[in-house]
């Protein structure tokens, strides 16, 4: 259940569905789907595995240093790696916390990854990510 206002003090997480992209096996999407680092052509993620947070796929946001971010949320990105503490202060998706996300590659920041409650999603910054 998503509540209507996202800054609603009582936020809830909201479950992820499996990825269209994945058949019964755990097959996945082919490599033309693939979404890639923009500094080295690492594959960080792919098209099947975009999800919506807030009732949307695309977000916009400022961080406290000013920085205007555009993000997309999917629901995997094998290709990224986490560093960092996990953050709960200047979190763009109320109750969930933050951790940023570098290429698996050749560490170009790419984004954060989002968790609540055993749930968890990636906030890519597209123009990191190449087709």
């Amino acid at each position: 259940m998503v509540p209507r206002d996202p800054f609603d003090a009582n936020v809830v997480c909201v479950a992820k569905e499996r990825p269209a992209s994945q058949d019964s096996a755990g097959a996945t999407a082919s490599d033309d789907d693939a979404l890639r680092c923009i500094a080295c052509g690492h594959r960080i993620s792919e098209r099947a595995f975009r999800s919506e947070m807030n009732g949307a796929h695309e977000h916009t946001f400022v961080n406290p240093g000013g920085i205007v971010h555009h993000l997309g949320c999917f629901v995997a990105a094998p290709g990224c790696i986490h560093v960092g503490s996990t953050e709960q202060a200047f979190t763009w998706f109320p109750g969930w916390s933050w951790q940023v996300a570098v290429c698996g590659n050749c560490r170009a920041h790419v984004g954060w990854i989002f968790r609540c409650g055993g749930e968890q999603f990636h906030g890519l910054i597209l123009k990191m990510l190449r087709v």
